[in-house]
């Protein structure tokens, strides 16, 4: 297995854009290196932990919307 990506396939693994993943490299957000030829590739191992940060990012969004969500009782309201 290549230990390295690609922007365009650590693009594909994020499901966002080629352009997106070279913006969140250079707010560094996602570590990478740049190649004699000027293209950035990113470690498999940090692309990975990139995407799991994210899905954690997401659970919490999502267990704090509910927590809200049902401390504002809008489950128990009838239209």
């Amino acid at each position: 297995m290549n230990q390295t990506m690609t922007v365009a396939e650590v693009a594909v693994m994020l499901n966002v854009t080629p352009a997106y993943v070279v913006k969140l490299i250079g707010n560094g957000k996602l570590r990478a290196r740049r190649n004699p030829d000027g293209r950035y590739t990113v470690a498999r191992k940090e692309a990975e932990a990139y995407r799991l940060r994210g899905r954690r990012r997401g659970r919490r969004a999502l267990e704090n919307l509910a927590r809200v969500s049902e401390s504002a009782d809008i489950y128990n309201k009838q239209t």
